[in-house]
């Protein structure tokens, strides 16, 4: 389930750190219409969350020191591969309407369910539509670039945690082809955090491949990391262009 949510804005700044915000705006949304499905998933430590989002501002200007100046306008990509969830989110934004964000208030104008196509085949290209952060066992808040040593190792547990606890599948595998990517660093939880964005052909089962297509890649996809566009289905063929959006 994919939905597009327009969203007006009382200024036209934004924390360098907005991510967080608009996580929170997720999170009151579900706590507001689903108490059980609020406590399913924020309760406890650490629980895996069958969500990504990723946020485009249309009229992004730049960077104003520890601020983004971002227009009027913010348009929220939600995706998840439970409908249970993604109906409290629908519901819950339009009972709530207006929520505060840091020295903003944000409007929900509308919201739009957005087609979704399922992956049939053992190969697909994506492009990012919010940077996916990768880490490894040994350092949790060091996150790795395509290619780099531990990259490949911590990109398929992150794919066979998600797998085992959404699919009920333990031993899955995944291939990651890069394509075309660069460095992507962003401040989240008064951290630098580096990530990547491009796009990339990721070989598996359909099944994990649609689960990766609905919940984003990599970690921290809740917080508005490694939510993903589908290109085309099918193995790598010609290069397709990449062109970024008007994100940070």
């Amino acid at each position: 389930m994919r939905l597009e949510i327009s969203c007006t804005l009382s200024r036209n700044t934004l924390p360098l750190e907005y991510r967080r915000g608009f996580a929170s705006l997720i999170k009151e949304a579900i706590r507001r219409t689903s108490p059980r499905v609020f406590d399913r998933y924020y309760y406890g430590l650490h629980v895996l969350k069958p969500f990504t989002f990723s946020v485009y501002f249309p009229g992004l200007k730049g960077r104003d020191g520890d601020s983004f100046v971002i227009g009027e306008k913010a348009i929220v990509h939600f995706s998840t591969s439970s409908k249970e969830l993604g109906v409290s989110v629908y519901n819950g934004l339009l009972a709530l309407q207006t929520h505060p964000l840091f020295n903003n208030t944000l409007l929900v104008e509308r919201i739009n369910l957005e087609r979704r196509v399922f992956i049939q085949e053992e190969s697909a290209i994506f492009k990012t539509m919010a940077p996916v952060l990768v880490n490894n066992k040994g350092n949790a808040d060091w996150y790795l670039l395509p290619r780099e040593e531990g990259f490949d190792e911590g990109l398929k547990f992150a794919v066979k945690e998600a797998a085992r606890v959404f699919l009920g599948k333990a031993d899955v595998s995944i291939e990651f082809n890069p394509i075309q990517f660069r460095r992507k660093v962003v401040r989240h939880y008064n951290m630098a955090m580096q990530g990547f964005v491009g796009v990339f052909e990721l070989r598996g089962s359909p099944a994990v491949l649609n689960l990766i297509y609905d919940i984003g890649l990599g970690v921290r996809r809740s917080q508005g990391f490694g939510m993903l566009e589908l290109v085309r289905q099918g193995p790598y063929g010609e290069q397709p262009a990449f062109q970024g959006g008007a994100h940070e």
